[in-house]
């Protein structure tokens, strides 16, 4: 029986993973929730704000906006978030492929990097990047902690220090739909998002001017994005969690199925024989 008391504390080692695994599972869909409305309270500002800049660009006055205009090859500015932990599926690897393309097309060495996650800083340290600015996930984003990290974005593309400003992140869209992305912030790429857009035919009257009110509208739109990005990618994170947690509770029950099948068997195959041997004794007797 010595068999069947290995498999009853495999037995007993399961459940307690269980606990461990649903709690865990638990946890995440509740954060999942927060961030996710989060997430959605912030997306209409974003889009409104896109439909302010397509407005804006349209006029004779905006045309040659450096802000608009397509980007140039050059230094490249990289906002990559990833988690500080892992227990989330492929979310953070998924995101770090990314990274590996994004060098592949432009060289490492004319990347900088702005991370957030302990999981994307180690890594790009791991291959050499360089990183210029680093950020810890709070246990609660908001938004006046993401402006520095917006303004990193805008001042090196207006001194014309970056010719890209993109983010590597994880787009949210529901608990079970997430895909990692890169999303170019800086210059605007108005084909990218006037096609689910119909922009405003009103006319207003503009102070100071058109280009400083364009200037204007994308510097908090920047901003606002970068919000956007990072609150999808909690969302996403938390998601990602819940699901690897399910599907590791989901395992764990089922192997502890398994084992209580066999550990059944075993017990009823030395019970047969317990009882074999009593018959075969009795018979000896009489």
């Amino acid at each position: 029986m010595a068999k069947g008391l290995e498999i009853k504390r495999r037995i007993r080692s399961i459940k307690s993973m269980l606990q461990v695994t649903k709690a865990m599972e638990l946890i995440a869909s509740i954060k999942m929730r927060k961030a996710q409305e989060a997430a959605l309270r912030s997306k209409m500002y974003v889009f409104e704000s896109w439909r302010a800049i397509i407005h804006l660009a349209k006029m004779e006055e905006n045309k040659n906006n450096p802000l608009l205009t397509q980007a140039q090859d050059g230094r490249v500015l990289a906002l990559v978030i990833a988690s500080d932990r892992g227990l989330a599926g492929s979310y953070n690897a998924d995101i770090l492929k990314k990274v590996i393309l994004l060098i592949e097309e432009h060289g490492n060495e004319n990347i900088d990097f702005v991370t957030m996650g302990k999981k994307a800083q180690d890594f790009i340290r791991k291959i050499g990047g360089n990183i210029v600015a680093d950020f810890p996930l709070g246990q609660q984003v908001r938004f006046s902690f993401i402006s520095p990290v917006a303004l990193i974005g805008w001042q090196g593309f207006v001194d014309g220090k970056y010719s890209r400003f993109v983010s590597i992140h994880t787009h949210f869209e529901s608990a079970v739909k997430h895909s990692s992305t890169l999303l170019q912030i800086l210059p605007i790429d108005l084909s990218k998002i006037e096609e689910d857009m119909e922009s405003r035919s009103t006319e207003f009257l503009f102070e100071p001017s058109k280009p400083e009110v364009l200037e204007t509208v994308i510097r908090h739109t920047v901003r606002a994005l970068t919000y956007q990005v990072i609150l999808e990618s909690e969302a996403a994170e938390h998601a990602s969690r819940m699901v690897a947690m399910k599907n590791a509770s989901d395992s764990a029950e089922d192997l502890k199925e398994d084992f209580e099948f066999t550990y059944n068997q075993i017990r009823q195959q030395a019970i047969t024989q317990e009882l074999a041997e009593i018959s075969a004794g009795s018979n000896a007797l009489e």
